[in-house]
């Protein structure tokens, strides 16, 4: 745990201090690559000497099966180091997946997957949703070329961002 506890710790410091992702990746390489390699060294060393079957032996197994993906974040900045902020995004969808009844076609399933997947990317790139569906809404009866439709993605359109403050993915 403290290996854990320690990688995280960087992580908030290097969120506190607001770095970017170049001095991100660089902290991760300068304090969270040696780190892993000690963690390596310490699963490699005990791991045989505990039950597989025992709560620790099956985290230390899980480490020890997906390695390579845990070290993932080393390589990309953009990479957080849990996955919290996706299963707050997919919270809603498990919530209300009984509430999902007309998604009994293809055409009902691919319309939702569409409405959702427009939603969290525009909550990824600091968009009210509310104002960002009310706004394509207004222009797709406007648009008559594939780039028309393409200038209405989360990533370019210039409408308002949603305050850092008020965006639960950048907390």
């Amino acid at each position: 745990m403290r290996y854990i506890k320690t990688l995280f710790r960087i992580e908030r410091e290097a969120d506190a201090r607001g770095v970017d992702l170049k001095t991100r990746l660089k902290i991760r390489k300068e304090q969270s690559e040696p780190l892993l390699k000690q963690f390596k060294q310490w699963l490699d060393e005990y791991y045989p000497t505990v039950s597989a079957k025992s709560p620790l032996g099956k985290a230390m197994g899980y480490a020890i099966k997906y390695w390579p993906e845990l070290q993932t974040f080393l390589q990309d900045a953009r990479i957080r180091l849990d996955n919290n902020h996706t299963e707050r995004d997919i919270k809603p969808f498990v919530m209300a997946r009984k509430m999902f009844l007309f998604c009994d076609t293809i055409d009902g399933a691919k319309a939702l997957s569409i409405h959702f997947s427009l939603m969290i990317t525009a909550k990824q790139h600091r968009l009210d949703p509310y104002k960002y569906y009310c706004h394509i809404l207004e222009q797709i009866p406007l648009c008559e070329t594939l780039a028309d439709y393409e200038a209405l993605l989360p990533w370019n359109v210039g409408i308002e961002r949603v305050r850092e403050a008020d965006h639960p993915i950048a907390s």
